[in-house]
Protein backbone atom coordinates (compact mmCIF):
# COMPACT_ATOMS: atom_id res chain seq x y z
CA UNK A 1 0.00 0.00 0.00
CA UNK A 2 3.11 2.25 1.28
CA UNK A 3 4.41 1.72 -2.60
CA UNK A 4 1.15 2.80 -4.42
CA UNK A 5 0.83 5.74 -2.53
CA UNK A 6 5.09 6.97 -3.42
CA UNK A 7 3.85 6.21 -7.29
CA UNK A 8 1.17 7.86 -6.71
CA UNK A 9 3.14 11.04 -5.58
CA UNK A 10 5.33 10.73 -7.98
CA UNK A 11 3.40 10.46 -11.04
CA UNK A 12 1.31 13.60 -9.12
CA UNK A 13 4.65 15.73 -9.47
CA UNK A 14 5.99 14.83 -12.60
CA UNK A 15 1.98 15.65 -14.04
CA UNK A 16 2.29 19.02 -12.65
CA UNK A 17 6.11 20.07 -13.57
CA UNK A 18 4.52 18.86 -17.20
CA UNK A 19 1.97 21.17 -17.24
CA UNK A 20 2.40 23.68 -20.26
CA UNK A 21 3.46 27.15 -19.40
CA UNK A 22 1.09 30.20 -18.71
CA UNK A 23 -0.18 31.69 -21.97
CA UNK A 24 -2.44 30.30 -24.70
CA UNK A 25 -1.74 27.29 -26.67
CA UNK A 26 0.54 28.02 -29.41
CA UNK A 27 0.17 28.97 -32.53
CA UNK A 28 -2.85 30.65 -32.35
CA UNK A 29 -4.78 33.36 -34.07
CA UNK A 30 -4.60 37.13 -32.06
CA UNK A 31 -6.01 40.20 -33.30
CA UNK A 32 -4.79 43.84 -33.76
CA UNK A 33 -5.52 45.84 -30.65
CA UNK A 34 -5.32 49.33 -30.22
CA UNK A 35 -2.86 51.10 -27.52
CA UNK A 36 -1.67 54.03 -26.80
CA UNK A 37 1.68 55.95 -27.97
CA UNK A 38 4.05 57.12 -25.12
CA UNK A 39 2.18 59.87 -25.16
CA UNK A 40 -0.96 58.51 -24.58
CA UNK A 41 -2.13 59.08 -28.58
CA UNK A 42 -4.08 55.39 -29.39
CA UNK A 43 -2.70 53.45 -32.04
CA UNK A 44 -2.83 49.72 -33.39
CA UNK A 45 0.20 47.81 -34.33
CA UNK A 46 0.93 49.51 -37.48
CA UNK A 47 2.33 46.78 -38.81
CA UNK A 48 0.01 44.13 -37.90
CA UNK A 49 -0.46 41.90 -40.97
CA UNK A 50 2.28 43.16 -42.64
CA UNK A 51 5.47 42.29 -41.28
CA UNK A 52 6.40 39.61 -38.46
CA UNK A 53 6.04 41.22 -35.14
CA UNK A 54 8.51 40.39 -32.21
CA UNK A 55 7.23 42.15 -29.12
CA UNK A 56 8.64 43.04 -25.64
CA UNK A 57 5.92 43.44 -23.23
CA UNK A 58 7.12 44.41 -19.99
CA UNK A 59 6.20 45.20 -16.77
CA UNK A 60 8.48 48.07 -15.62
CA UNK A 61 8.34 46.76 -12.06
CA UNK A 62 9.95 43.35 -13.76
CA UNK A 63 12.23 45.78 -16.00
CA UNK A 64 15.74 43.64 -14.89
CA UNK A 65 14.05 40.55 -15.25
CA UNK A 66 16.18 38.55 -18.53
CA UNK A 67 18.28 41.31 -18.46
CA UNK A 68 21.59 39.71 -19.99
CA UNK A 69 19.09 38.44 -22.23
CA UNK A 70 17.78 41.52 -23.12
CA UNK A 71 21.33 42.77 -23.67
CA UNK A 72 21.97 40.40 -26.00
CA UNK A 73 19.00 40.95 -28.04
CA UNK A 74 19.92 44.40 -28.30
CA UNK A 75 23.69 43.85 -29.20
CA UNK A 76 22.31 41.38 -32.13
CA UNK A 77 19.83 43.88 -33.74
CA UNK A 78 21.53 43.59 -36.95
CA UNK A 79 21.30 39.39 -37.02
CA UNK A 80 18.06 39.38 -35.71
CA UNK A 81 16.14 42.22 -37.42
CA UNK A 82 15.05 42.02 -41.29
CA UNK A 83 12.96 44.06 -43.39
CA UNK A 84 10.19 41.29 -42.53
CA UNK A 85 10.19 41.79 -38.80
CA UNK A 86 8.74 44.86 -36.45
CA UNK A 87 9.80 44.90 -33.10
CA UNK A 88 7.33 46.55 -30.56
CA UNK A 89 7.92 47.42 -26.86
CA UNK A 90 5.37 47.63 -24.91
CA UNK A 91 4.76 48.81 -21.34
CA UNK A 92 2.31 46.65 -19.32
CA UNK A 93 1.34 50.11 -17.09
CA UNK A 94 -1.42 48.19 -15.59
CA UNK A 95 0.35 46.19 -13.69
CA UNK A 96 2.80 48.38 -12.24
CA UNK A 97 3.09 50.32 -8.79
CA UNK A 98 4.97 53.50 -10.39
CA UNK A 99 3.23 56.31 -11.85
CA UNK A 100 2.69 55.81 -15.21
CA UNK A 101 3.69 59.18 -16.28
CA UNK A 102 7.13 58.60 -15.09
CA UNK A 103 7.44 54.80 -16.38
CA UNK A 104 6.56 56.45 -19.86
CA UNK A 105 9.36 59.49 -19.67
CA UNK A 106 11.59 57.06 -18.96
CA UNK A 107 10.93 54.22 -21.03
CA UNK A 108 11.48 57.32 -23.78
CA UNK A 109 14.35 58.14 -23.14
CA UNK A 110 15.77 54.32 -22.47
CA UNK A 111 14.18 53.23 -26.20
CA UNK A 112 14.96 56.65 -28.53
CA UNK A 113 17.32 55.63 -31.27
CA UNK A 114 16.75 51.86 -30.87
CA UNK A 115 14.23 49.83 -33.65
CA UNK A 116 11.37 49.17 -31.98
CA UNK A 117 8.24 50.87 -31.87
CA UNK A 118 7.24 52.22 -28.33
CA UNK A 119 3.51 51.72 -27.31
CA UNK A 120 1.93 51.51 -23.69
CA UNK A 121 -1.22 49.18 -21.83
CA UNK A 122 -2.56 50.97 -19.25
CA UNK A 123 -5.34 47.85 -19.35
CA UNK A 124 -4.09 44.66 -19.57
CA UNK A 125 -5.99 45.42 -23.33
CA UNK A 126 -2.72 43.49 -25.29
CA UNK A 127 -2.95 40.68 -22.52
CA UNK A 128 -6.49 39.80 -22.02
CA UNK A 129 -7.20 40.34 -26.30
CA UNK A 130 -4.54 37.65 -26.74
CA UNK A 131 -4.88 35.18 -23.95
CA UNK A 132 -1.48 35.86 -22.39
CA UNK A 133 -2.58 35.19 -18.65
CA UNK A 134 -0.79 37.05 -15.96
CA UNK A 135 2.05 39.02 -16.74
CA UNK A 136 2.59 40.92 -13.21
CA UNK A 137 6.00 41.06 -12.49
CA UNK A 138 6.77 39.68 -15.39
CA UNK A 139 9.21 40.26 -18.72
CA UNK A 140 7.43 38.73 -21.79
CA UNK A 141 8.61 37.81 -25.46
CA UNK A 142 6.23 37.49 -28.10
CA UNK A 143 6.57 36.67 -31.59
CA UNK A 144 3.45 37.33 -34.36
CA UNK A 145 3.91 36.15 -37.53
CA UNK A 146 2.34 38.49 -40.16
CA UNK A 147 -0.64 36.00 -40.70
CA UNK A 148 -1.40 37.22 -37.27
CA UNK A 149 -0.32 33.83 -35.69
CA UNK A 150 1.13 34.28 -32.22
CA UNK A 151 3.99 31.37 -32.38
CA UNK A 152 6.08 32.11 -29.43
CA UNK A 153 5.31 33.56 -26.46
CA UNK A 154 7.42 33.47 -22.98
CA UNK A 155 6.89 35.17 -19.71
CA UNK A 156 9.22 35.66 -16.27
CA UNK A 157 13.17 34.52 -15.79
CA UNK A 158 13.64 32.31 -19.09
CA UNK A 159 15.35 29.03 -19.42
CA UNK A 160 18.16 28.02 -21.82
CA UNK A 161 15.52 26.63 -23.90
CA UNK A 162 13.02 29.06 -23.96
CA UNK A 163 16.32 31.55 -25.20
CA UNK A 164 17.05 28.66 -27.89
CA UNK A 165 13.21 28.57 -29.02
CA UNK A 166 13.11 32.45 -29.42
CA UNK A 167 16.32 32.35 -31.98
CA UNK A 168 15.06 29.33 -33.88
CA UNK A 169 11.44 31.21 -34.05
CA UNK A 170 13.04 34.70 -34.99
CA UNK A 171 15.24 32.85 -37.96
CA UNK A 172 12.27 30.94 -39.29
CA UNK A 173 10.59 34.26 -40.41
CA UNK A 174 13.70 36.35 -41.26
Amino acid sequence: MRRFFVILAALSFSAAVAQPKQGPMLPVHVENVTLTDLDKNPTSLADYGKKHLMIFYVDPDAHRQNREFQAKIEAQQQELYSPNIQAYAIINLKDTILPNGLVRSIADRRTRGKPSVNLADANHLLRDTWGLGDCNGKFCLLFVTKEAELVYFRAGEFTEQDKKDFYDTVEKYK
